[in-house]
């Protein structure tokens, strides 16, 4: 009997654990997304197009458009307005004439999350705060976050001043393609050095605790960073990355309540995480240069290959696996010259018949037009004169001919003599 309830205790663990790896996860935060961080793949959201309150997570487009615009060697000199940012918020209190790099103020910025670095970011890029959040919110359209409206750098609250967690998500995703945000954001701490008007500050530490490796109760041993984010009215944000086995994903957790430090949203982001690791593995379809067809050119039997211009995986769960296709359509009107590289047609990947990727397909080599060199003009000059010659032949052959034919049908006229008359 006792061995009989041991089996069914291991039994019922074994179907719980399964269920467990398949279940969505439990959020309880209003807005959450889970994104795989390649294609752009949703793989669980709640409510992510609702428009929420950022607050911090804000800085992470300005980050990016500080590494897009800005020479981060630039010395920045402070004006007045970092200095009168909302008293109270996270800053690193600068000082009017203060100089500084602008590495600098991003490491400050994104790692103590201050409010009067971002500022002295936007006026150094833009000459100011209203024309800056014009750039922001052009960057933004353009990574496709339709539904962000951005007015400062920073986050601080105003009512228009709002994002989803979709569009977080979206811009996250850009950022981390970019070698510097990604090192940036994966930095524990740092030390700005003395400058012309304050001592070292030695204090500069990531408000993510998701990276920290010595506090086990927030870190993740996955985390590769992104950016917290809270107001009294935005409540708890955190966008958030990791990455396992080369698979890479982001999360957005947006307006968890508990104070600024609570545990919640690091909860909601890990089992986020655990739920895309453990339900989603990355399907490798395409190499950078393989041979994916070869093409006949038109009016010749030369041959082309066409090869993948990137390599291309797609994350997905064993089920889906089988409802991977793909379809191949090459370029109308294929003809010389081609060169190598040269875009001649698309390989599209589709997932449940909804189209997913379309990757270029390239030549792998050239095709010029026929050779026009002296050499073949001389012999196509040659060949011109003995056809010259042959026609110039039979006209004279021809002339002598027909010459030869009226002597002979012309009457000789002679005298007769004994008769008087000519013949």
């Amino acid at each position: 009997m006792k061995k009989k309830f041991i089996l069914l205790t291991a039994f019922i663990v074994f179907i719980c654990s399964i269920s467990s790896i398949w279940a969505e996860p439990n959020v309880s935060s209003p807005s959450a997304i889970l994104m795989d961080a390649k294609s752009g793949r949703v793989l669980y959201e709640k409510d992510a197009d609702i428009k929420r309150f950022p607050a911090s997570t804000t800085k992470i487009m300005t980050a990016i458009l500080c590494i897009e615009h800005g020479n981060l060697d630039d010395v920045v000199t402070i004006g007045t307005n970092p200095s009168l940012v909302e008293r109270g918020s996270s800053q690193i209190y600068l000082i009017p004439e203060e100089k500084l790099t602008l590495e600098q103020l991003l490491y400050a910025m994104m790692l103590e999350s201050a409010n009067d670095a971002a500022v002295a970011i936007a006026e150094h890029i833009s000459g100011s705060v209203e024309e800056f959040a014009k750039l922001m919110n052009k960057r933004a359209k353009e990574l496709g976050a339709q539904n962000t409206n951005f007015v400062n750098p920073n986050g601080l609250h105003d009512d228009n001043h709002v994002t989803t967690a979709k569009d977080l998500a979206l811009i996250a995703k850009y950022g981390m393609t970019l070698p510097k945000f990604r090192e940036v954001v994966n930095t524990v701490k740092y030390t700005i050095p003395e400058t012309n008007k304050q001592p070292v500050r030695d204090y500069i530490t990531n408000t993510n605790k998701l990276i920290w490796k010595s506090n086990k109760k927030y870190s993740y041993e996955y985390a590769i960073g992104i950016k917290t984010g809270y107001t009294v009215k935005a409540k708890n944000n955190l966008v958030a990355g990791a990455l396992k086995d080369g698979t890479e994903l982001i999360s957005v957790v947006m307006a968890e309540n508990g104070i600024s430090d609570s545990s919640n949203v690091y909860t909601a982001t890990k089992e986020l995480f655990e739920y895309g690791f453990s339900s989603y593995s990355n399907k490798n379809l395409l190499t950078k240069d393989q041979v994916v067809t070869t093409v006949t050119l038109p009016g010749s039997d030369e041959k082309v290959n066409l090869l993948a211009a990137e390599d291309y995986g797609l994350l997905v769960s064993n089920e889906e696996i089988p409802k991977i296709g793909s379809s191949i359509n090459i370029i109308d009107g294929i003809k010389k010259p081609i060169e190598k590289n040269q875009v001649l047609g698309f390989i599209s990947y589709s997932l449940d018949g909804k189209e997913v990727k379309k990757i270029e397909l390239l030549s792998a080599e050239e095709f010029l037009m026929p050779e026009k060199s002296p050499k073949r003009f001389l012999k196509w000059l040659l060949w011109a004169f003995i056809l010259y010659i042959l026609w110039r032949t039979v006209v004279v052959y021809s002339r002598y001919l027909r010459k030869k034919r009226r002597k002979r049908e012309t009457p000789v006229l002679f005298m007769n003599r004994r008769r008087g008359r000519i013949w």
